[in-house]
């Protein structure tokens, strides 16, 4: 099925119109029959106001194929920081001072929903998934993604806190820690050097009791 195909599917499943749909998601009932009709593809924005709309994930319109590749660097970037943002894997460890995870102390955790479907073998025995750390073999993608993790945290901490307020000076904090955290989520994107699979990501699995 193709995008258009997809939001109409989505659309008339829950039976509403086009103009209901482009009321709900801000966009134009033009633009929404064009999408619907394959003459005009939404782009990111556009598709995330139509899933939210239709109470769905953008996924579901777009397609992981659409969203996702995994060939660089830059790619790997970008999946780590899609997945860190939606709560599907989480980075823990120490936090110092300054803000920052201690890398020393960091590991990757699957989502605890997530993980609790799953289990992994170990010498034939059988574990729960969400007993398994993951840690990066690669000390400069980790260093790359703690910087981002850091200001990322700060934005949440922040926008949380300041939920409903209308106070301008929180709002211009708030809006300039997100222009920080996008800029650097470009840059963290940007590169096209080629994943190394040796450079990944190691597994811990705790020994069996």
């Amino acid at each position: 099925m193709t995008i258009g195909e997809k939001i109409k599917y989505f659309r008339t499943r829950i039976g509403i119109t086009q103009a209901k749909l482009a009321e709900l998601s801000g966009i134009h009932p033009v633009s929404i029959r064009k999408y619907e009709t394959n003459k005009m593809v939404p782009q990111a924005p556009q598709i995330d106001r139509i899933a939210e709309a239709l109470g769905i994930s953008s996924f579901a319109i777009a397609g992981i194929e659409n969203n996702i590749r995994l060939e660089t660097v830059g790619d790997f970037m970008g999946l780590m920081i899609m997945l860190i943002k939606t709560k599907i894997i989480s980075l823990n460890g120490e936090r110092e001072e300054n803000g920052m995870l201690n890398s020393q102390t960091v590991s990757v955790e699957i989502n605890p929903f997530i993980s609790n479907f799953f289990n992994a073998k170990n010498d034939n025995a059988e574990i729960s998934a969400n007993k398994i750390m993951y840690y990066l073999k690669s000390d400069k993608i980790l260093s790359d993604i703690l910087k981002w993790e850091r200001i990322n945290h700060r934005y949440e901490k922040c926008a949380a806190e300041i939920h409903g307020t209308s106070d301008k000076e929180l709002i211009n904090i708030l809006n300039s820690l997100k222009e920080q955290k996008e800029v650097i989520e470009l840059e963290l994107q940007h590169s096209d050097i080629s994943l190394n699979a040796g450079g990944g990501i190691s597994v811990k699995i705790p020994p069996i009791i």
